[in-house]
């Protein structure tokens, strides 16, 4: 009995001084995304969306975990002669990131992220007309990647980012697909 109220109380000032440390927030910004493999050629970046929310637990002065929740539209595009094509998917991303003080204002993110894909479509568009068509069987369910960020804090509450989530597994639903996500992102955040 006397080991177990001890866990609690040591549980309860644990929690007490991690939640007396801890900020919660919103963000959001542009994706920068493509694909990237031994085998993609010849597309470009597609420029979207992404926006999610974020917490921040202080493990010492300098260092935080920084779990995230973040909607994000990638996907790549090619611009043709005859017309252009667009692959446009949804992913709901979990970076598990550690936030580094660097220097005054600046900070480094690095972390895991998982994602998992919602849906797919791939738009073709030439001499005006478009075509789409559900692309959600062609893609796999959950995409591994490892993210990579500098922040910059405008205030104590406002930061500019700047990341790269790298992607580490396959994307596409084939046995010898060779493709993954890969996404730089601009975007802002606020905590609360």
């Amino acid at each position: 009995m006397k080991k177990f109220l001890l866990l609690v109380v040591v549980l309860f000032i644990g929690t007490s001084v991690f939640a007396q440390d801890s900020q919660f927030g919103i963000k959001g910004g542009l994706n920068f995304a493509n694909f990237k493999g031994d085998d993609v050629e010849d597309t470009d970046m597609k420029t979207d969306i992404f926006i999610g929310a974020f917490a921040r637990f202080a493990i010492d002065e300098k260092l935080a975990f920084q779990p995230e929740l973040v909607y994000s539209r990638q996907g790549f595009k090619i611009d043709g002669d005859g017309g252009d094509a667009t692959w446009k998917s949804n992913y709901m991303n979990i970076p598990l990131l550690l936030r580094a003080g660097l220097a005054d204002k600046f900070h480094a993110l690095v972390g895991p992220q998982i994602g998992f894909h919602l849906s797919s479509e791939a738009e073709i568009s030439s001499g005006g007309s478009s075509l789409s068509e559900d692309a959600d069987d062609q893609m796999k369910g959950v995409d591994l990647s490892f993210a990579l960020g500098l922040e910059y804090d405008i205030t104590d509450k406002v930061a500019l980012g700047l990341r790269y989530n790298l992607g580490l597994s396959n994307i596409i639903d084939e046995d010898d697909a060779k493709v993954q996500n890969s996404v730089f992102q601009l975007g802002v955040s606020l905590a609360f």
